[in-house]
């Protein structure tokens, strides 16, 4: 009964807070979406992802959407992502990146395979966000190897100023890593083992650890204004970051 309601809970919360993603004045995405959003509404149209493909739906009348599109993206499908007319999925293995067409429509600009050295068959977890022209991956997997196990547990960091060809830059090695979510100057990462792992932007492509809160298994998380919700295993944990640099625990509820 507690796991039902847990999942609930954590369905209609996600669900409410990626109803609406639009660009913001800056030109940065603004999303209150966690990072494992598989849904996201862009101006008329409603971005839908599920393990293999993703719909659009033109949403100008709410109360009757109309299928416009489908097409086949590849295997496990995990997040959605929108930022400045991009569409980042995250799946198994891969960061796609789609552009968004003047019809609407998602049209595929690249691929990026996590693991080449293992192949399709290795999978992670690999929410995205991005932060002016800099993506940030978690991967957590454990891949069997000779016999033995190989872990990993990294955040990536990638330079996708051109769409069409992202690099890597820098790869950051952590415990379990989830969930992540930006917030003005920093980089809010919830981990399985660490809870949540706080990183200052200053350099965007050099993130730097500077703070951790312990004590629960985190998994995904929201930025809502000065607000930060994550969502750990059997508790929802808000903080105060309207100054990122005295982040403040305010409160919990028990799932």
């Amino acid at each position: 009964m507690k796991s039902t309601f847990y999942f609930l809970l954590i369905t209609m919360f996600l669900l409410s807070a990626c109803s609406k993603d639009d660009v913001a004045s800056n030109g940065e995405s603004s999303t209150n979406a966690g990072s494992y959003a598989t849904m996201l509404t862009i101006s008329n149209f409603l971005y839908v992802v599920n393990k293999t493909q993703i719909t659009t739906f033109n949403v100008s009348n709410p109360g009757q959407p109309i299928e416009v599109n489908k097409q086949e993206v590849g295997f496990d499908i995990e997040s959605l992502y929108h930022h400045q007319g991009l569409l980042l999925i995250g799946s198994a293995n891969n960061m796609y990146i789609y552009r968004i067409g003047t019809d609407g429509i998602p049209l595929r600009e690249s691929t990026t395979q996590y693991n080449e050295t293992f192949g399709e068959d290795m999978c992670t977890s690999d929410p995205i966000v991005v932060k002016g022209n800099i993506a940030y991956v978690t991967l957590s997997s454990t891949v069997e190897v000779c016999r033995g196990f190989l872990l990993i547990n990294e955040l990536r960091v990638y330079d996708i100023q051109d769409f069409k060809s992202p690099k890597l830059l820098k790869t950051v090695n952590m415990s379990t890593p989830k969930g992540l979510g930006l917030g003005k100057n920093h980089l809010f990462v919830c981990d399985q083992t660490d809870g949540l792992v706080v990183y200052n932007l200053d350099n965007p492509i050099d993130p730097v650890k500077v703070k951790t809160f312990g004590g629960f298994e985190g998994f995904d998380l929201i930025v809502n204004d000065d607000i930060l919700v994550v969502v750990a295993k059997d508790e929802l944990l808000q903080y105060d970051i309207s100054d990122e640099s005295d982040i403040k625990y305010l409160s919990k509820i028990e799932l």
